[in-house]
């Protein structure tokens, strides 16, 4: 992995809809596709902290896909943090 920090996943979503709602014809899947790997990068993440019910998926009425999953100790499903952002996800890279 190289040093340089990644892109947060609020960034790259903000480039979809960027693409999204502009006339000009681009490459609008390259986007889309690089946030939907973030989310799966952060549910493999999350499944290596011990969460469990992992999925990417849109919820009603969303404009972003997003990732969900139950964390250890817990019986309720949670949004799964993007660790490339959370000091926690910063500090496991650090140990690498």
């Amino acid at each position: 992995m190289t040093g340089d920090p990644l892109e947060p996943l609020e960034s790259l979503q903000a480039r979809v809809d960027a693409r999204a709602e502009s006339r000009v014809s681009s490459d609008g899947w390259a986007a889309h596709e690089a946030v939907l790997d973030r989310l799966a990068a952060n549910v493999r993440v999350a499944e290596t902290y011990g969460w469990t019910s992992c999925a990417i998926e849109r919820l009603d009425g969303a404009t972003h896909f997003s990732a969900w999953g139950v964390p250890p100790g817990n019986c309720e499903r949670h949004p799964i943090p993007d660790w490339s952002t959370t000091s926690e996800g910063n500090e496991q890279r650090k140990g690498e």
